[in-house]
């Protein structure tokens, strides 16, 4: 195996990378992947929010002529300002900045709907090879949304996803795709961040933490963890940490309900309190009802904390334990089995494998 600092030399086009929120998980996905991809010697740009966090990035230029605000609350008047200045500024942009013949990845959360076909459809005028990664290959916008993503996914020149059950998909909708491992950015925590977190769920040596991490939706299913929580020995917590999108008010009023205690950190953390948290816990759970793959736990695998999730999607793929999605009782069965088996062995690094799945995809035809 080749050692991670390498430095693969090669010649090829400008990589541009287009990722327009600039924080969260794909956001650091897509941080990582412009990190491998400019060890290969290319000239990689990343394109990306006005607000976007705080990377140091080796060797990718950084360009935020993404309009996307972080701290304006969601809704119909912030969706039509960011598809406002989307369409009058962000593509033309790309279509100067991206010159013929270079490679235009399109990442993640634009590729949802009407602003994904437009950038695709800029992308695809003057030679460029567009290439397209949904992260969900489902919409969790509606039927409308949801059709246009299918079209969407007719327009690049190939698709890169990040899990066996995503080519599947996509394969039944007679489409090609390329299967990457999940890069993300992951920083290590030091022990001390460590014993923070562990101090704020008040969990000494002898407290087992299971912990959901990560953005709070209906479809993430908090509910089956609280529900399952109601059985848990004395000696184990649950822990929440992430961003509310949906899912919290119901979810506390019913651990209220059950006099279950949850340590609960509800807002957007930056990925070095992130990291921490999933590194200081015993186990992460995602007890998702539908997913495409997980950021969440490409993170835990590569910090070495073991997991269980639901068996859907291509959560199967990663996890230490699977579940069947929706059922307290068996959700319990995979927390008492990885508890006692303990923690996960630090992973094989899979950045060169990414590297190489990326490179073919684009690659123009002979």
């Amino acid at each position: 195996m080749r050692p991670e600092t390498d430095r693969i030399t090669s010649v090829g086009p400008e990589i541009h990378l287009f990722e327009p929120s600039g924080y969260a998980g794909v956001f650091q996905h897509t941080c990582r992947l412009g990190e491998l991809l400019a060890r290969t010697g290319r000239h990689v740009v990343l394109h990306t929010g006005h607000e976007h966090e705080e990377v140091r990035l080796e060797g990718v230029e950084l360009c935020p002529c993404s309009w996307w605000p972080r701290d304006r609350p969601a809704g119909a008047r912030r969706s039509a300002a960011i598809a406002g200045r989307f369409v009058g500024r962000t593509l033309p942009h790309l279509h100067r900045r991206v010159p013929r013949g270079a490679v235009l990845h399109v990442e993640g959360i634009a590729a949802a709907g009407a602003l994904t076909l437009a950038v695709l459809g800029v992308a695809r005028i003057g030679h460029r090879r567009v290439v397209y990664s949904p992260h969900d290959t489902f919409s969790r916008r509606g039927r409308v949304d949801g059709a246009l993503l299918r079209i969407a996914l007719r327009v690049p020149h190939a698709i890169v996803v990040y899990s066996r059950a995503d080519v599947e998909v996509l394969r039944r909708r007679g489409l090609r795709a390329h299967c990457s491992p999940l890069v993300q950015l992951v920083p290590r925590p030091t022990e001390e961040e460590r014993r923070k977190w562990r101090s704020a769920w008040r969990a000494d040596a002898d407290t087992s933490v299971v912990l959901f991490a990560g953005c709070i939706r209906p479809e993430k299913r908090l509910d089956v963890l609280i529900e399952s929580a109601r059985d848990w020995p004395a000696d184990r917590r649950l822990a929440v940490v992430g961003e509310d999108r949906g899912g919290w008010a119901r979810c506390a009023e019913l651990a209220r309900a059950y006099g279950v205690d949850v340590a609960a950190r509800v807002e957007f953390l930056g990925l070095d309190e992130f990291a921490a948290a999933i590194s200081a816990a015993d186990l992460v759970v995602l007890p998702y009802d539908k997913a495409s793959q997980s950021g969440v736990l490409a993170v835990a695998r590569r910090l070495g904390t073991p997991t269980a999730a639901a068996n859907v999607g291509g959560l199967r793929e990663l996890a230490s334990q699977t579940f069947a999605a929706g059922d307290p009782h068996d959700l319990n069965r995979a927390i008492d089995t990885q508890l006692a088996e303990g923690r996960a062995p630090d992973p094989a690094s899979d950045d060169h494998r990414a590297v190489d799945v990326h490179l073919l995809a684009y690659r123009r035809p002979a």
